[in-house]
């Protein structure tokens, strides 16, 4: 119902144009700015509901979110036995299938139906109009002129003209003068605007608004057009007595400019006659800009809609810093509970690709008729549940996982580094609220503690933001605040639900008594890649972004989409960094050996480098079937095994060799996991060979590998963690 929310939008803002220009213009004799005002207000109309001004409504935190995507099968009497793809964070859980739900006749479905209708009347009159015109052009005597031409009706005393065709009736009186008044016509385009409203009103066919002011307009024309003919005449008054007299005339089309405008005449004789409008008059034509001003503002908020497509003036969103306070919240959340073929997700965005594009579906927007589609056509059951944490453990406590947005990256990754907390044994930690303010160059000024956790931890926090000379990315010249969590094991510090409505409030950030493992490239660069994930694909494009931090720990962001070859070069020779082609990510504990007590993780991700044809449904079926050998995970060991295979004609995987072997299992592992592949592979025939890399979440550690042992064509390596994956970020086949 998108479009009839659109259209309802539109058509009162033009009644709006139309109330105002008959309330403030009427009677006026600057009949071209009239004209204009009645053009310009029937376009903005239309234009005004696609547009925002962001900053007129209260700033949002930006909220971190995971996206599922759905592809509709080409054969939809086939449906494949397993779950819809996912792009992106997603949690499986076992449930029945949801039952097929047929999709009933709503009284939404009739008056999209009614209005269809209306079209379809409206259209077809408009084209039998046409058909006249067309008809009496072709059929009837003509004679042309360089920029028009005349089209003789015998036996009639019509007179009217539509764009460059001028036609009038054999036995018409005064030719002449009805020919110099069509021709202004003619000449201004006056058949366009009439075409113009024409079209807003086939698509606008119930708005009385819209056929008063194509009156208006109509009206006008013929103002414009007795002025002007009046002052080619030597009399005016001749030219009044000559309408008079010629009152009865026969009309034309209504889509014409017709000379003959019998319930018009009083008016036009009056308005020819009246004494033309001073030029301060013209003053009142500048209503137009506090009107749109205002219609503009109601279309920001008062209208409830996602049509709002351009943003004029976006409302700055507060960056979260690295900690989200959505995951710290106890408050619920609205998420898709998304059941099909007896699995269930829960996501916050569901994307279906149809022939046609795609369909965007959250928790906040989809509607009881778009649900009840999804299940009659895609056999897909979607339900909005509340959740009030992301994770939690088995015994019911929260997780801490790590998330982030770039405006607080550096910031964050400097603190973490430099602040050092050991707490003694009894100690449970604390938060501190820092304040400070950002110079022009977005660099902190005035850092002071407003929410003090005690000397030890207050001295902290502030000697660790004093010494941060890098800058932050969110607006200059004002003042923020941001939380420190000293973290041992107390959630019971966790205490920033009344901060969620200050306008300084900037996000929060935690310091725990033992260190979170950093990510470090080949070359002993420090790096945090973006919360999108890795490999994450938006319309055919990789989405990946990184974050490379020198030895000064100064940071530079690279976009995978928007990097030159140079940029690539320079990541990889330089700073040792490869943008990945798919990711595993597991939650893995601090302590992990005493997790009754410590519950504070991270996310670590398991990065491949795989060829296309192997970044798909190859990867998803590896990570998926590969079993890590106990006692190597146990041990905390990794390892590397180098497989060789050939492709058949048909992409089949067959006579698989281990070139090099990793031993402690992990050979039998690789193989076992590469024969149960059973479905082709677009590449080409031959031999080719793939490294499996076994990776140890605990430690952050992924072994390295020696590329000079490999076979044949190399795919690319792909990485198994010691745990299994809670989200994988394969691209779909």
């Amino acid at each position: 119902m998108n479009w009839l929310h659109y259209l309802a939008e539109a058509n009162i803002y033009l009644s709006i144009f139309y109330l105002v220009q008959w309330l403030l213009m009427r009677g006026d004799t600057h009949y071209q700015l009239k004209r204009f005002y009645i053009l310009f207000g029937c376009i903005v109309a239309y234009i005004l509901p696609v547009l925002q001004v962001g900053a007129l409504k209260p700033a949002k935190e930006v909220p971190v979110t995971n996206y599922m995507v759905y592809t509709i099968p080409t054969e939809p009497a086939k449906i494949q036995q397993q779950p819809a793809s996912v792009s992106f964070k997603e949690i499986a859980i076992p449930s029945k299938i949801a039952p097929i739900i047929e999709e009933p006749f709503t009284f939404e479905d009739g008056i999209w139906y009614a209005y269809l209708a209306g079209v379809g009347i409206t259209l077809i009159l408009f084209l039998l109009k046409m058909f006249t015109l067309f008809r009496l052009a072709r059929n009837k005597p003509y004679s042309k002129n360089r920029k028009y031409k005349i089209v003789y009706l015998p036996g009639s005393d019509e007179a009217f003209s539509f764009f460059n065709y001028l036609f009038i009736g054999t036995t018409a009186s005064a030719s002449q003068i009805i020919i110099r008044h069509e021709l202004v016509h003619i000449r201004q385009k006056h058949s366009a605007d009439i075409m113009l409203l024409e079209f807003f009103k086939i698509i606008n066919w119930f708005n009385p608004f819209l056929y008063l002011l194509q009156s208006s307009l109509r009206t006008l024309h013929e103002y414009i057009a007795d002025e002007q003919t009046a002052s080619e005449t030597t009399d005016r008054f001749a030219y009044a007595t000559f309408l008079l007299n010629n009152a009865y005339g026969t009309g034309g089309p209504s889509i014409t400019q017709s000379f003959f405008t019998n319930n018009l005449l009083k008016k036009r004789l009056i308005m020819l006659n009246k004494q033309r409008s001073g030029k301060l008059a013209r003053l009142k034509y500048l209503v137009t800009i506090p009107v749109c001003s205002l219609l503009l503002c109601s279309s920001t908020l008062v209208f409830s809609k996602n049509y709002g497509w351009f943003d004029l003036d976006p409302a700055k969103k507060k960056m979260e810093g690295r900690y989200n306070s959505n995951h710290l919240n106890h408050g619920k959340q609205k998420l898709l509970k998304v059941t099909q073929n007896g699995v269930t997700t829960i996501t916050n965005q569901l994307t279906v690709n149809q022939a046609n594009g795609q369909v965007l579906y959250t928790a906040n927007s989809i509607t009881e008729e778009e649900k009840l589609s999804l299940s009659k056509k895609q056999h897909m059951k979607v339900e909005v549940v509340e959740d009030s944490t992301v994770f939690t453990t088995t015994d019911g406590r929260l997780m801490l996982p790590v998330v982030g947005v770039d405006g607080y990256y550096q910031m964050d990754h400097f603190l973490h580094k430099h602040i050092n907390f050991n707490a003694s044994k009894d100690e449970r930690g604390g938060l501190v609220e820092v304040g400070f303010g950002l110079d022009n160059n977005r660099h902190i000024t005035d850092a002071k503690i407003v929410k003090s956790g005690g000397a030890k931890l207050d001295a902290l926090a502030l000697d660790g933001f004093r010494s941060y000379k890098g800058i932050v990315n969110d607006d200059p010249g004002r003042n923020y605040k941001i939380v420190v969590y000293f973290f041992t094991h107390d959630y019971s510090i966790f205490q920033t639900d009344s901060l969620s409505n200050d306008p300084e409030f900037a996000g929060e950030l935690i310091i725990t008594n033992y260190k979170y493992p950093i990510s470090t490239t080949s070359k002993g660069y420090e790096y945090d890649e973006s919360p999108a994930g890795p490999g994450y694909i938006v319309n055919g494009k990789p989405q990946g972004r990184v974050i490379i931090y020198d030895k000064n720990d100064e940071g530079q962001w690279y976009y995978q989409n928007k990097c030159t070859a140079d940029d690539f070069s320079l990541l990889k020779n330089k700073y040792g960094y490869t943008f990945p082609s798919a990711s595993t990510s597991v939650i893995q504990f601090m302590h992990p050996e005493n997790v009754k007590k410590n519950r504070l993780a991270y996310i670590y991700d398991a990065t491949s480098y795989l060829a296309t044809p192997y970044s798909g449904q190859f990867y998803n079926h590896v990570i998926d079937s590969v079993v890590y050998p106990e006692q190597a995970k146990k041990a905390l060991k990794g390892g590397v095994v180098i497989l060789g295979f050939n492709l058949n004609g048909s992409g089949m995987i067959s006579d698989i060799k281990v070139e090099q072997g990793g031993g402690n299992g992990f050979d039998e592992a690789a193989v076992n996991a590469l024969q149960s592949y059973k479905l082709p592979v677009a590449d080409e025939a031959g031999r080719h060979s793939i490294a499996i890399v076994f990776c140890v979440a605990e430690k952050k550690y992924r072994p390295s590998l020696n590329r000079y042992l490999m076979a044949g064509k190399y795919v690319g390596e792909l990485a198994v963690p010691d745990m299994k994956p809670m989200f994988k970020f394969g691209r779909s086949n």
